[in-house]
């Protein structure tokens, strides 16, 4: 996205579109070729099928990109309160995000774009796999999950929960009482599972339940 920004394609159209995936194409060739060196795969026909898999999303989600024509793509890995990294948004900032006057964020957004009648702006994190998430959140998932998109509006109702997430994590790293406590099936799915260990949720079981109060109060809400 930042190539087609840098050579003046964007917002991309159905005419665009050729030319569009003819440079995604290219970055998938660069990307690919660079960790076969760094990893030089035992058996290169898998290798092989896993980027050709790779490949044939990112060409349906530039589609999907091209086709939604009320939004135009303006920032990319778009950074606040991390180092400087060439590979994100050169509009980055340094400082940290501060939510409410009291919670300094650092991290990365996927993608900005900018509704080109009215200028209001879309924050979207890409997912990739199965979608199995609530209906909660803003997706482009990969063809396995549909390339959904799930809007969330960023009202009052739903940055007051925001507060309400941050202030119960808050609480829980002050009492000590942080600890893991998924919900029903949450850990077949979690990319944490090494870091916790297996059992987490019959270990959950003997936690005094007044510490996961705040957690099960959150989880309720709408």
């Amino acid at each position: 996205m930042r190539t087609l920004a840098e050579q003046h394609r964007l917002p991309l159209t159905a005419e665009s579109l050729p030319a569009a995936l003819g440079v995604l194409d290219a970055a998938v060739t660069q990307v690919a070729g660079e960790y076969r060196e760094r990893m030089v795969p035992a058996i290169d026909r898998v290798w092989n099928e896993e980027m050709a898999g790779i490949a044939r999303d990112l060409r349906g989600w530039l589609r999907h990109v091209a086709a939604d024509d009320a939004w135009e793509p303006r920032y990319f890995e778009l950074s606040f309160g991390l180092p400087h990294d060439p590979d994100r948004d050169l509009r980055s900032v340094p400082d940290p995000v501060l939510v409410d006057g009291r919670f300094p964020l650092r991290g990365a957004i996927d993608a900005i774009d900018v509704h080109r009648q009215t200028g209001v702006l879309r924050v979207t994190d890409h997912k990739t796999g199965k979608d199995r998430t609530k209906e909660t959140l803003v997706i482009f998932c990969t063809s396995a999950g549909g390339f959904k998109q799930r809007p969330v509006l960023l009202d009052p109702a739903a940055k007051r929960l925001a507060i309400e997430a941050l202030d119960t994590i808050d609480r829980a790293v002050e009492h000590g009482t942080l600890a893991p406590a998924p919900a029903e099936g949450a850990c077949r799915w979690c990319e944490f599972r090494p870091v916790c260990g297996p059992g987490v949720e019959h270990r959950l079981e003997r936690k005094l339940q007044t510490h996961l109060a705040d957690l099960v109060w959150l989880r309720s809400r709408p």
